[in-house]
């Protein structure tokens, strides 16, 4: 991969957003203008400091998202089914 096919963070930022369409709501506006700003600066001068800012508010956003239901592993349906 080139310098010049590197996708920026903000695009990255941007297909993050486009992804979660589904459970973001009215009330993610202000992270998620927090994830753009700081996206771009990042792009532009990227600092340790930015991107710290950047990983908390991306986590405390990510966390509110939807789980998918965690598949059964072989063992879990042995147990299961065992102790029926």
């Amino acid at each position: 991969m080139t310098i010049s096919s590197r996708k920026t963070l903000t695009a990255a930022t941007e297909a993050m957003i486009r992804g979660g369409k589904a459970w973001l709501s009215p009330a993610d506006a202000p992270a998620l203008a927090m994830l753009r700003s700081l996206a771009a600066l990042i792009d532009a001068e990227p600092t340790a400091a930015l991107h710290n800012a950047y990983g908390v508010a991306y986590r405390a956003l990510i966390a509110r998202a939807p789980q998918a239901a965690p598949s059964k592993s072989p063992l879990g349906a042995a147990l299961e089914e065992a102790m029926a």
